[in-house]
């Protein structure tokens, strides 16, 4: 197997466990890889892709980004729950001091 496409899968995989790991909420975790990744896709692409290698690259990539849009989608989620959370703990704050007068 070419090395480039050792590299490109490695990447691939890299992603998939940051998608597990988020579907898990293990969001320290996701941040972890994701450093590690955004060191190796700048690496990966420090040299030009070889003109045989341009469809497999290019669907690993689609496919890299289909797992990113999927990822933030469900930080957004966990945001929203957070915020939400938040809110209620604010409103319950408030509830209790309005019942300690």
């Amino acid at each position: 197997m070419n090395d480039r496409i050792a590299e490109l899968l490695q990447l691939v995989e890299l992603t998939r466990a940051m998608l597990e790991k988020a579907q898990a909420s293990l969001w320290d975790e996701v941040i972890a890889l994701e450093a590690g990744r955004r060191e190796r896709i700048s690496a990966f692409f420090l040299t030009p892709v070889e003109p045989e290698l341009a469809s497999p690259v290019a669907e690993s990539i689609r496919n890299i980004l289909a797992m990113d849009y999927e990822i933030a989608t469900l930080g957004l989620a966990e945001k929203q729950e957070a915020g939400l959370a938040l809110r209620q703990m604010e409103q319950g704050k408030k509830a209790v001091k309005a019942y300690m007068l």
